[in-house]
């Protein structure tokens, strides 16, 4: 089939009445790059479809100026010396009506169909089969209330002939605004949301904990899905635990005490326990155990065997025992470690860590420079460890900067920019030290707060223009008259 591949799907379960139009639909690549700036859709317009639109103006093309012709031996649509003077008055490009008439005549032939000689315009009859058969296979992406499934924002764009709100099947366009924040744009055809209810399926039961609900944390959720998207939940409380649930609901509160996140004393006594065994793994060079998020889930579903309720849950004796992680002479070992070391008359703090090569585990100690010492650092500087060293500059809300030798380090420092950070799993941010971890979190709110638009401060930026009546000078307000030019 030679269109893409969303439209072969639409074409192949469609009926035979609505083949003619998806044939020209899939052969035009867009609404807005059919049509100039100023157009004229009067009369051809079908409200909430860009798509449809897009047939009616080939279909108008083809009935005031085309024919039937052949072009070496192939049927194909042709269209005499009128057409510019349609294209002109209507602000249609020539080019994408010659196109699509290429491609419909390919479709066509694929399909073991003849050529259509006659196009009638589409109507309402038309758009509710097309929007039905959307809506059942949902080929295209899909925006509900300009939201994507992952809620980044894409707004209808200003060429569309859709609404703002509600479901849109089409094609996301992605560009840079005049700030150069990322920002995405949608047309295609307006989807009921009937039907996108009718099509939508249910899911299991699932087992969740939410620290946001403070009576009953725990409930069962069920789900109205359709293609990522949350049309509606039903949340449960639940106290006793039913039978069929009872592993789930241990698991959700195991991994919400790993997390942090649950209501229980534990969470609180056993914190300094699990950053103690964290990192005497780190400074053992992986010779204890790790404890990280699923190990941590795991020890806490153990202890949680015998808890059918929250009040047991409430009440249950839940510990972690660092001296069942970390023998004796090993703490005794980690404890003689340095914790810190002098350069340039200044204490750099060390941080230990566990780096994974070939299988195999092997530690190493992270410099904390200051990145004034760190640009002008020289190897004869970095001291003696028992274990390979490597460095780390934090740079507040430009990141941090992490690098397995001096010259990578002070070549990555003298970029103008911070290396762009990898999204990291839960277990491998808990391993991160907390200084790094302050860091990031740092870099992640700056990095939010400029995509959320102007970030200049509005005090800053009031006072240079003066305010709305302010006495002060400078900035766009009336001139002093007494200042006169030199």
């Amino acid at each position: 089939m030679p269109v893409d591949r969303p439209w072969a799907e639409l074409l192949v379960n469609a009926d035979d009445e609505l083949v003619p139009y998806l044939a020209v639909m899939s052969s035009i690549e867009s609404l807005h790059r059919m049509t100039r700036e100023e157009r004229d859709l009067s009369g051809v317009t079908v409200p909430g479809s860009d798509h449809l639109t897009a047939y009616n103006l080939y279909a108008e093309a083809f009935s005031h100026c085309g024919y039937i012709g052949e072009v070496y031996g192939l049927p194909r649509h042709l269209f005499d010396e009128s057409i510019e003077k349609w294209a002109e008055q209507r602000g249609v490009l020539v080019k994408a009506i010659e196109d699509a008439a290429l491609a419909t005549a390919s479709i066509y032939r694929a399909l073991g169909m003849e050529l259509a000689t006659k196009m009638v315009n589409a109507r309402d009859h038309i758009y509710r089969k097309f929007t039905e058969l959307l809506a059942q296979f949902m080929p295209f992406d899909l925006v509900i209330d300009e939201q994507t499934a992952d809620g980044t924002e894409a707004r209808v764009s200003k060429t569309s002939v859709c609404g703002s709100w509600g479901p849109i099947a089409g094609d996301l366009r992605y560009f840079a605004d005049r700030s150069g924040i990322p920002r995405a744009a949608i047309e295609g055809t307006q989807v009921p949301m009937e039907l996108i209810r009718r099509y939508a399926t249910r899911s299991g039961v699932e087992v969740i904990y939410d620290p946001r609900r403070k009576h009953g944390p725990l409930v069962l959720k069920r789900k109205l899905e359709y293609f990522g998207f949350e049309l509606e939940s039903e949340l449960e409380t639940v106290d006793e635990f039913p039978p069929e649930f009872a592993a789930q609901a241990r698991h959700a509160l195991a991994e919400a005490l790993a997390r942090g996140e649950a209501r229980h004393f534990a969470v609180k006594n056993n914190r300094d326990a699990i950053e103690n065994i964290r990192e005497a793994y780190k400074r053992s060079g992986g010779e204890t155990k790790k404890l990280g998020l699923p190990d941590l889930i795991s020890l806490y579903e153990e202890q949680l065997a015998q808890v059918d309720s929250m009040d047991d849950f409430k009440s249950a004796r839940l510990v972690v025992d660092a001296a069942k992680f970390i023998p004796q002479e090993v703490r005794q070992r980690i404890q003689r470690l340095p914790n810190s070391v002098t350069l340039r008359d200044r204490d750099v703090e060390i941080d230990y860590d566990v780096e994974e090569k070939d299988g195999q585990r092997h530690g190493v100690a992270r410099l904390r420079l200051p990145e004034k010492i760190a640009r002008s650092l020289t190897a004869a500087e970095i001291p003696r460890l028992d274990r390979p060293v490597r460095f780390v500059v934090l740079r507040g809300q430009r990141g941090a900067v992490r690098a397995d030798d001096l010259e990578e380090l002070q070549e990555r420092l003298a970029q103008p920019w911070s290396p762009d950070e990898v999204e990291e799993s839960a277990d491998d941010q808990a391993m991160l030290s907390h200084a790094e971890r302050e860091v990031k979190r740092i870099a992640g709110e700056f990095r939010r707060h400029r995509r959320g638009g102007d970030h200049r401060r509005p005090g800053r930026d009031a006072h240079r223009r003066g305010g709305a009546g302010g006495s002060g000078g400078g900035g766009h307000g009336k001139p002093d008259p007494r200042r006169r030019r030199r």
